[in-house]
């Protein structure tokens, strides 16, 4: 008898052990279909390069301003591999306006187009491929930050403390809508006023102190750059120096 109730209750603790690991198989089973339906879809894989100023030694990604030209490409991922769409129309779209289309060719995979908006806001593009293989038109948009042309004062003294004498500063600009230097013009100032004698590499600043200034003297460095083809793109900096 005692053993007859043993096998009983095995029993029914394999079916709860059944019920538990089956429902537990049917959640992660539901919860991975997404996954695996997104991993089936084809993605888009798209960049997008500005062409805006700055210095040859920068490595991160150059953001547009105000009129940057800006080329946008991708190619269509299908199943680990690269769609061909040379038969497929695809259609542009720059903040939900038309601007490319079948009418321009069938397979169209790249876009260049000067940013139309203003710092502090995106330019939405949008790709649409229109009846891949026959069947719904695959979307993708992507939003490209609009930033503001900038400089930065390079001090290479210690909280910004510099002695009686010689101190050399040096401006550096990022993100102008210009291709060099050439098309900048750069104008320093040290409590307002502007430096008597000039380098002969404007954006460095040789800033003499006289051995008569007090210690603890408070000195405004600022710089402002320009583009010389562009009046309203500009960048101030401002840094605040002591004397020590």
């Amino acid at each position: 008898m005692r053993i007859a109730k043993q096998t009983q209750n095995f029993t029914q603790n394999r079916r709860k052990t059944f019920r538990v690991s089956f429902a537990f198989l049917f959640c992660v089973s539901f919860a991975l279909l997404p996954l695996i339906s997104e991993a089936a879809s084809p993605q888009f894989l798209v960049s997008w390069q500005a062409e805006g100023y700055v210095p040859n030694w920068y490595r991160g990604k150059i953001l547009p301003t105000n009129g940057t030209p800006v080329a946008i490409s991708f190619e269509l991922i299908d199943n680990g591999k690269i769609a061909d769409l040379s038969k497929t129309k695809v259609r542009w779209y720059v903040n939900d306006n038309l601007v490319k289309n079948e009418e321009n060719g069938l397979g169209i995979k790249a876009l260049e187009i000067n940013i139309p908006d203003y710092p502090g806001q995106e330019t939405e593009i949008r790709i649409s491929v229109v009846d891949y293989k026959g069947g719904e038109t695959l979307d993708r948009i992507i939003k490209i930050p609009v930033v503001g042309p900038e400089v930065v004062i390079d001090s290479p003294y210690p909280d910004k403390k510099i002695s009686p004498g010689l101190s050399i500063f040096q401006a550096t600009p990022f993100f102008f809508n210009v291709k060099d230097l050439n098309s900048l013009s750069i104008e320093w100032s040290a409590n307002e006023q502007k430096p008597k004698e000039f380098s002969v590499n404007p954006w460095l600043l040789n800033l003499n102190i006289g051995p008569e200034t007090p210690k603890g003297t408070e000195i405004k460095l600022s710089v402002l750059v320009k583009n010389v083809l562009k009046e309203l793109e500009f960048a101030i900096k401002s840094i605040q120096l002591q004397i020590k």
